[in-house]
């Protein structure tokens, strides 16, 4: 067994590997870490917590396992953790998400749809690309949902009241939907928006 001091010596070493001399207080930076915890690890001096692990691996976009251990081939934290989403319009398109960032782990239930129309602005823009989760189909008050209607989609706004459930547009220039709760309408419902990537973002 390593003993913890040489477990530590052999971390630093592989640390840094990912940061080139004089870089140390860029790397902290976009690893969201203090500088001197950073130069720390960097010089063998601590071992980092599990959350300072993750971090640190997402920074030096390399597995959390080769860097707490040297094992397993150096695959990228980025791919370690990318889920290929589907576009529900056109499913041989993929949109490439962190999992991280979406709170459900079922990457068969999400999809990806793109925004094309201004209903939604200023929250969405046109070309923005939403992550719906398939399975929460629940009009919960202010979340947002995506509806297929007539052929298209539809991204509203749950506002949940007493006698129904009204569809806004953050867009004021377009009516809100109210419908009644005792009324016998169905709803195509498609699920609840999970990520907003904007355009801006979008490369």
């Amino acid at each position: 067994m390593i003993e913890k001091k040489e477990s530590t010596k052999q971390f630093s070493e592989r640390l840094k590997t990912l940061v080139p001399s004089g870089s140390g207080r860029d790397f902290a930076k976009r690893a969201g870490i203090g500088y001197s915890t950073v130069h720390n690890y960097l010089q063998g001096i601590s071992s980092p917590t599990l959350e300072n692990l993750v971090l640190l691996a997402r920074a030096g976009n390399v597995s959390v396992e080769w860097l707490a251990t040297g094992k397993a081939s150096l695959v990228s934290y980025a791919q370690e953790h990318a889920l290929d989403v589907p576009f529900i319009d056109n499913p041989t398109k993929k949109l490439i998400v962190d999992s991280e960032l979406l709170s459900t782990p079922d990457a068969a239930s999400l999809v990806a749809l793109s925004v094309v129309n201004d209903t939604m602005y200023p929250t969405l823009n046109y070309g923005s690309v939403l992550v719906i989760d398939t399975k929460d189909k629940e009009l919960k008050d202010n979340k947002l949902v995506v509806l297929f209607q007539s052929s298209n989609y539809l991204i509203k706004r749950v506002q949940v009241k007493l006698d129904g459930v009204y569809l806004l547009s953050d867009n004021n220039v377009y009516p809100s939907i109210f419908v009644d709760r005792n009324a016998s309408v169905e709803m195509n419902i498609i699920g609840t928006v999970q990520l907003i990537i904007n355009k801006n973002y979008l490369k």
